[in-house]
């Protein structure tokens, strides 16, 4: 996830990455680093930037990875593909489009098989907004 939860953490414990405690794009220091403003008690790492607003590299990488597990999805037509994909990044944060991506995403991933819906959910659980996760799931 590439976020110093400790000070003395130079990778990350679960996907082996570099950690950083600034911005890569404009170095501000991120909310919640052991060298930034600590303005949460949660170790879970912001999906981007609270300067620059840019996508911290664990928020690309995921938005990445999800596209192309979409596109591997055999009974989405094209149309659902690109919606779909056009959807994820309205799902990581609270933005104005979050209720209309989480009815997309609900919508279109009803149509998938379960290994494809447990993958997206999984995506849901891990990564997306509270209104998201609260349309989706029901939370």
């Amino acid at each position: 996830m590439l976020f110093r939860s400790e000070a003395s953490s130079k990778f990350c414990s679960k996907c082996g990455a570099e950690t950083i405690v600034n911005c890569p794009v404009c170095n501000a220091p991120q909310h919640g680093s052991i060298e930034g403003v600590i303005s949460t008690g949660s170790k879970i790492p912001h999906a981007y930037c609270h300067s620059c607003g840019k996508a911290y590299p664990w928020t690309t990488k995921q938005l990445e990875a999800t596209s192309e597990l979409v596109k591997e999805d055999e009974f989405l037509s094209d149309e659902d593909k690109a919606t779909l994909t056009k959807s994820l990044p309205d799902l990581m944060a609270d933005t104005p489009s979050t209720a209309l991506a989480a009815t997309r995403f609900k919508r279109i991933v009803g149509k998938t098989g379960p290994a494809f819906k447990a993958a997206m959910y999984k995506f849901i659980v891990d990564v997306s907004s509270s209104t998201a996760k609260k349309i989706v799931c029901g939370e």
